[in-house]
Formats: C-alpha cells, sequence, structure tokens
C-alpha cells in the first residue's frame, strides 16, 4: 500500500499551495492576513508551509549552516511572489469561466487507485493520517489546474500562433536526432555463472561462443541445454529493447551486430552473457511532416520563450491589481510592490476635526450668501 506523501502529492511550496501541517493532538495556532490580492487574501500559514517545505528541500540538497541559510532567505521573496501569482492566476481563471472540476476529480481518482482506495472516504482518511484535509487538496488541485489552463490560454497559444515555418523547420533540422525512433533489438542469451572459478567459467563460455557461431548445434538447444538460469532453460528468449536502454558492455556488444550474430561473452554482475541478436529494427528519424513531430517542436518552441512570457503575463496582472502586503512581509528582492497605504486609527478627536470642519464650511457659504445677496437685489431695481 503505497503512503501519500504530502510534498510529492501537493508540490506545495513550488506551486503555491497553502496548507497547515499540525496534526489534530497538537493546537493550531492563530492565523492572520499577510497579503491582499484583489477580494483574495494570503495567510501567514500558507506562507510558513511553503517556508518549511522549502527548507526540507534544501536540506535534501545537503546544505547546512551558512549556506542553507542564505538560500532560504533567497527563497522568502519567491515564496510570496508565487503564492501571490497564483491567487492572480486562480481569479483570473474566474474571470475567463475556466472550469476545471473535471480534472480535478479525475485526478482524485488517480490518487485513489495509487492508494488501493475504492471510496472518497478511503482516500480522506488517508489524506488525515498524513496531515492534509481533503477539501485543501481539491482547492490546490483547482489552483494548479485553472493556474496551466490560463497560462495556456493566454501565454502558451499566443506563442504556439506566434510560430512561424521558418523557426520550426530550423529547429527540426538542429534538433533532428531528438526527432528518432531509437534502433530496437531482440536478444537471446546464454548465461554462465563465476561460480567458484571465473576464469573457468569465462573458458566454458568462449567455447559455447565457437560452437554457436558454427551452426552445428541451435542456440535455443544450447542455451537449454547449458544456461544457469532458470528461466533461459525454459526460454532464452529475452525481449525487444531499445539499444539505447541497454547496459553499456551489452550495447557497445550489439548495437552494430546483424541478425544471426552471436556475441562474445560479456561479463555482466555475476557472470558472463552471450547474446544472440534474434531481430533488429533501424533508427528511424522522424519526417518533419510527422504530425508528432509539428507538436514537439511547437512545443520546444514555446517553452523556450516561456520564461519571459510568463513573467510578463505576471507583470501585467500584477499592475492591473490591488496587491497590499504586510510590511513584515515586504522583501527587498520581491518581484512583487505592495501597495502603500497609510492608515490612520479613528479616534473620537477625528471625528471632532471632520465635524468642525463641517461647522466651517457651512458658516464661510452662510457669509458669502449674506455678501452676495444686497448685489443681486441693487442689481434688479428698475
Amino acid at each position: 500500500m503505497k503512503l501519500i506523501k504530502v510534498a510529492l502529492l501537493l508540490g506545495i511550496a513550488l506551486l503555491g499551495a497553502s496548507f497547515a501541517y499540525a496534526q489534530e493532538n497538537e493546537s493550531k495556532p492563530i492565523d492572520e492576513v499577510i497579503a491582499r490580492v484583489n477580494a483574495g487574501v494570503i495567510m501567514r500559514s500558507a506562507f510558513e508551509a511553503a517556508q518549511r517545505d522549502i527548507l526540507e528541500m534544501l536540506k535534501g540538497k545537503g546544505l547546512k549552516g551558512e549556506e542553507l541559510e542564505k538560500e532560504f532567505n533567497e527563497w522568502k521573496p519567491r515564496i510570496l511572489d508565487e503564492l501571490i501569482n497564483t491567487q492572480l492566476l486562480t481569479q483570473r481563471a474566474k474571470d475567463l469561466s475556466i472550469n476545471v472540476d473535471a480534472q480535478v476529480n479525475q485526478e482524485l481518482l488517480r490518487y485513489m487507485k495509487d492508494n488501493n482506495c475504492e471510496t472518497e472516504d478511503c482516500l480522506k482518511q488517508k489524506m488525515r493520517e498524513a496531515g492534509v484535509e481533503m477539501e485543501e487538496v481539491k482547492r490546490f488541485l483547482g489552483e494548479r489546474f485553472s493556474r496551466e489552463a490560463v497560462l495556456g490560454q493566454e501565454v502558451y497559444r499566443r506563442l504556439f500562433s506566434g510560430q512561424t515555418e521558418k523557426e520550426k523547420r530550423e529547429f527540426y533540422d538542429k534538433n533532428k536526432q531528438g526527432f528518432s525512433d531509437p534502433a530496437e533489438v531482440t536478444l537471446s542469451a546464454i548465461f554462465i555463472a563465476f561460480g567458484k572459478d571465473p576464469a573457468q567459467a569465462l573458458l566454458r563460455a568462449k567455447e559455447l561462443v565457437v560452437q554457436a557461431r558454427s551452426g552445428a548445434v541451435d542456440f535455443k538447444a544450447l542455451a537449454q541445454k547449458n544456461t544457469e538460469s532458470e528461466q533461459s532453460k525454459k526460454d532464452p528468449s529475452l525481449g525487444t529493447f531499445k539499444v539505447t536502454d541497454l547496459n553499456p558492455e551489452v550495447k557497445a556488444a550489439v548495437e552494430n551486430a546483424k541478425v544471426g550474430e552471436i556475441s562474445d561473452p560479456i561479463k555482466i554482475e555475476s557472470g558472463y552473457s552471450i547474446f544472440r541478436i534474434d531481430q533488429r529494427k533501424e533508427a528511424n528519424v522522424a519526417p518533419f511532416e510527422d504530425e508528432r513531430v509539428q507538436q514537439a517542436v511547437g512545443r520546444a518552441l514555446a517553452e523556450q520563450r516561456a520564461g519571459d512570457e510568463i513573467e510578463v503575463y505576471y507583470n501585467k496582472l500584477r499592475n492591473d491589481a490591488f496587491i497590499e502586503i504586510d510590511p513584515r512581509y515586504q522583501f527587498e528582492n520581491s518581484k512583487v510592490k505592495s501597495a502603500q497605504i497609510k492608515r490612520v486609527p479613528y479616534s473620537d478627536d477625528n471625528g471632532k476635526k471632520k465635524k468642525d470642519k463641517k461647522e466651517d464650511k457651512k458658516e464661510k457659504e452662510k457669509e458669502k450668501k449674506a455678501v452676495e445677496t444686497p448685489k443681486a437685489t441693487a442689481n434688479n431695481k428698475p
């Protein structure tokens, strides 16, 4: 049974989720708003949860002491920036009437399958055991899919549509090797274990190679009679493999061999293997016109330019939004700047001053009318 790993499952820090990690038997601290993004808010618990996840990630990389502290402090403004960016994208998804409920439900079904749960209640219980509530998971997934949908619709779609045939062709020509289907080989094998005398095992393997290459004995029969692998005694065929996925020693022996050729003994772990190439399929470069190639080239070109374009898009969202950040969380290197609002606490004196100003204004208006009335009367005389 697979245990849900909170950080792996939810990707908290990098995707800007906001989860509280308190267990049921622990007292939860009082939360507070640390940033306002239009009508939305970012809570301190979200920021601190992401901080904890980043800290664990950095420790996992082997960072310690001053190096760990330096790296962690560089991450702090980025964490809050990502939380704000996620809030903006979620709000934008609503403006665009993007609904991701189907994707959220599909992902929950996948979690249920991975954790051997037939009901949502079963998954909910396992999440609670891991310190996470189902509603928080759903909210995070909604934010994640909304984020992807908005960027896809408003950034990637534009990047795709702006690509020219010339650009795509040039990228394909420079990276043609990446669009090839690698060569494949179907292999059979005879395995001779080292035993107590590796030198004797090698000598025996070489003798079997001579017999196999002579063609006097069928390779399958030779393998079934001499191999020390129980599986090969039943069937020496190993299956079909991509040449690029083979062990380096095996790859070197078979990648250029023809069908029917027998390899020299190859030292592998606890013995020597002799391989026969039963079939092979040569590498094939997919043509530029292939639909799969077109899609791959388009994605690759879009990814090359996406970083800068996404940042431009974030800047636009931030410039059009009202963002206010608690002064304690206004980091020097943050890309998101806070609106500076001067808050004046209410007091009776403030109310009295406003009232006095209002009365003064009324008195001045009366005096002005008193002066203007005789003038008007004089002007209206026959």
